[in-house]
C-alpha cells in the first residue's frame, strides 16, 4: 500500500545521480549496521520488554503503520511506551508534552529513544535506514501533503530511525513545526554523505546516554539554530497564503500554530481553515 500522489512521478526520481547512488549504497551499510547492532541490541531489548510486561498491561512491542520512501506504507516497530490502547478513544494523535497516556517507564525510555531500538529490524528488512527522515503516519501525511508544498520530498529516501531534524528539533505540535523538520529533512536529503551521517549517530549515541540533544548537536558540528521557514512552505495548493501571521477569522484558526493538536480531526480542522 502506498499513499496517493498529486504527480505520478516517484519522489525518489527528483534525486540527483550523485545522491540516488549514496542512499542505495547507505541502505546495504544499514543493513549490515543494523544486523551488527542487534547482538547487543537484543538482550537490552529483551530486558525493556520484561520491564514493560511488568510495569504496565498490554503487548511490549506494538506496530504501527507509516509512511516510507516513495510512500509506501509499512509498520514500523517500538517497544510500547504508553498505556494499552492509548488512542481507542482519540483515533491517531500526535504526543504532547506531558502526555498522560505515557507511562512511567515509557518516560524513561522516550528522552533516551530506546523505545526505537525494535527499528532495528525494520532497518534490517529495508523498510527504514538508520539514519534519515522519521517516518509519519498516514492519517497525518495525507493531509500535510496537502497542506505544506514540498512535503513528500523527505519520502524521496528510507526514513531514518534518527535524523538531522530529529536531533535539532523537537516533536511535531503544530504546522510550523512540520515545516522546520521538512526543512532540515530536505537539507540532509540534498547533501547527505559520509561525514554527515556519522556525525549524526555520533550525536544519537551521546543522546542515548542521556546528554541533551542541542549541546550533541554542537559538540558533533550539526547543529542548526533558528530554523527558517521558506515563504513557498506556506502557500496552498491553490496559491492561497497560510502564514502564521494571517487574519482569520476563528478561533481556532489563530490558536493552531500555538496550541498541540489533540487528534486528527482537530488537525484536519486546523488546517483546512489556515
Amino acid at each position: 500500500m502506498a499513499i496517493e500522489h498529486s504527480s505520478n512521478q516517484k519522489e525518489s526520481d527528483k534525486l540527483s545521480m550523485k545522491q540516488k547512488l549514496y542512499f542505495a549504497l547507505s541502505a546495504r551499510v544499514n543493513q549490515l549496521a543494523a544486523l551488527i547492532l542487534l547482538i547487543p541490541g537484543l538482550p537490552i531489548m529483551l530486558f525493556l520488554i520484561i520491564l514493560v510486561h511488568i510495569t504496565s498491561p498490554g503487548p511490549a512491542i506494538y506496530k504501527q503503520r507509516r509512511v516510507g520512501k516513495d510512500g509506501k506504507v509499512f509498520n514500523l516497530m517500538k517497544i510500547r511506551t504508553m498505556l494499552k490502547d492509548a488512542e481507542a478513544k482519540t483515533g491517531p494523535v500526535w504526543t504532547a508534552k506531558n502526555d498522560p497516556r505515557i507511562t512511567r517507564l515509557g518516560r524513561i525510555l522516550r528522552p533516551l529513544h530506546l523505545d526505537e531500538l525494535p527499528q532495528l529490524f525494520n532497518v534490517l528488512f529495508g523498510q527504514m535506514a538508520l539514519i534519515g527522515p522519521r517516518p509519519e503516519r498516514p492519517e497525518f501525511t495525507a493531509i500535510l501533503e496537502k497542506k505544506i508544498p514540498g512535503y513528500m520530498f523527505r519520502t524521496s529516501v528510507l526514513p531514518g530511525i534518527t535524523g538531522l531534524a530529529q536531533i535539532n528539533l523537537p516533536p511535531d505540535s503544530d504546522l510550523d513545526s512540520v515545516r522546520r523538520k521538512l526543512v532540515l529533512d530536505s537539507e540532509y536529503i540534498n547533501n547527505a554523505n559520509l561525514m554527515m551521517d556519522l556525525r549524526i549517530f555520533f550525536c544519537t549515541s551521546l543522546r542515548i546516554i542521556g546528554l541533551p540533544g542541542k549541546s550533541c548537536a554542537r559538540v558533533a558540528g550539526i547543529a542548526r539554530e533558528d530554523v527558517e521557514i521558506p515563504e513557498y512552505m506556506r502557500y496552498h495548493e491553490d496559491g492561497l497564503q497560510v502564514s502564521s501571521s494571517q487574519k482569520v477569522e476563528t478561533t481556532i484558526a489563530k490558536e493552531s500554530d500555538s496550541s498541540s493538536p489533540s487528534s486528527i480531526n482537530h488537525l484536519m480542522a486546523t488546517v483546512q481553515i489556515r
